[in-house]
């Protein structure tokens, strides 16, 4: 793995600490979402941080990729299978990617878009 997947990752998941409020100790690859990392409420009004993890792996897809994640062939449902989609997406998407793991347009973050 090379340094830039190395910090690509690391980022990854530090992103998810902050999406589920939780210390990045608790965020290992193999951590399912909707299982190990769930939800805190469910609403149509607001984005929860399943919504949150959903709208970062659509934001970051080029058209080959979102039509993979539209068709069913690629899902992504651990935390170890977010940071693959990263690192992949970094290759055709660099800016997205990085605006997506520092907090780009999230209020939640606390991170202003740049």
């Amino acid at each position: 793995m090379s340094e830039i997947e190395e910090k690509i990752r690391d980022k990854a998941m530090l992103r998810l600490s902050r999406i589920f409020g939780v210390p990045l100790e608790a965020i290992a690859p193999e951590r399912r979402f909707g299982e190990d990392l769930k939800a805190s409420f469910v609403s149509d009004f607001r984005r929860n941080e399943l919504d949150r993890v959903n709208d970062d792996i659509r934001d970051v897809a080029d058209r080959l990729i979102a039509k993979e994640l539209d068709s069913g062939n690629l899902t992504i449902g651990t935390a170890g299978e977010y940071c693959d989609h990263m690192v992949r997406c970094s290759k055709s998407r660099p800016r997205d990617v990085q605006r997506v793991l520092d907090g780009g347009d999230d209020p939640a973050s606390g991170v202003a878009p740049t």
